[in-house]
């Protein structure tokens, strides 16, 4: 839900603007970054670039070598989602040398998710499949399910455009297994989230439905919380 994640760091940034006169330039450097990414998201790039530039101008001023990492990672996204590979490849090698050096390795599984795009792009599916494998690695050693989930849908797109079928089988196994154990899955409608922009809403109990669902059925309370509880054993 790229126009909600959005609205966040939009009222951060009016807060900062407001009433931050005395706070540490951080709070305006991170609301900026992620600005930048929901703006890519909904692919109004220029406006990325900019809330990036930002970001990295007060990363560079105040040798903040994370939040550096962080904006040469976005800059490559941008490039990459304006068709400009000659120049995303390079901003990925300088973000992968920071996020070898400060020891990020969800950072780096995120480079390496951007390069593989890349080389998609290119349709150099083999270099693709080779920063994938070293990206579940990482992500696996971390234990950072989401990024699991993304590779295996980006492997089982690879895959199927190879003919490749026993692979493909085992990355879509592997990917719904992800979204079970994230619960990553509108428990109203059943499909998966995140696949597609969609509106979304969370209940206070903190599950997320499609919110046309929710108003679909005119529910109230949480379906998943009630399942729950009319489990054997639940207390």
């Amino acid at each position: 839900d790229y126009e909600k994640a959005l609205f966040f760091p939009c009222k951060a940034a009016e807060l900062v603007n407001d009433y931050g006169k005395g706070w540490s330039l951080k709070y305006r450097a991170m609301s900026q970054y992620h600005m930048a990414v929901a703006y890519r998201l909904l692919g109004h790039l220029g406006s990325a670039m900019e809330c990036c530039e930002e970001s990295m101008k007060i990363a560079l001023q105040h040798g903040d070598r994370p939040l550096q990492a962080l904006c040469l990672l976005c800059f490559a996204d941008i490039h990459r989602s304006r068709g400009d590979l000659e120049t995303a490849f390079p901003r990925y090698d300088s973000a992968m040398s920071i996020m070898t050096e400060i020891g990020n390795r969800l950072g780096q599984v995120q480079v390496l998710l951007g390069v593989a795009k890349c080389w998609v792009a290119r349709k150099a599916l083999d270099k693709a499949l080779d920063a994938i494998e070293r990206a579940q690695d990482l992500a696996e050693a971390v234990g950072n399910k989401l990024n699991q989930l993304k590779l295996h849908c980006l492997s089982e797109s690879i895959y199927r455009s190879k003919g490749q079928q026993r692979e493909l089988r085992a990355h879509v196994v592997r990917f719904h297994e992800c979204v079970e154990e994230t619960e990553l899955y509108c428990g109203l409608c059943g499909e998966s989230i995140g696949e597609k922009n969609s509106r979304l809403q969370a209940l206070p109990c903190s599950h997320i439905f499609h919110l046309r669902c929710l108003q679909n059925n005119g529910t109230r309370s949480c379906p998943n919380c009630r399942r729950s509880s009319m489990k054997p054993g639940f207390v």
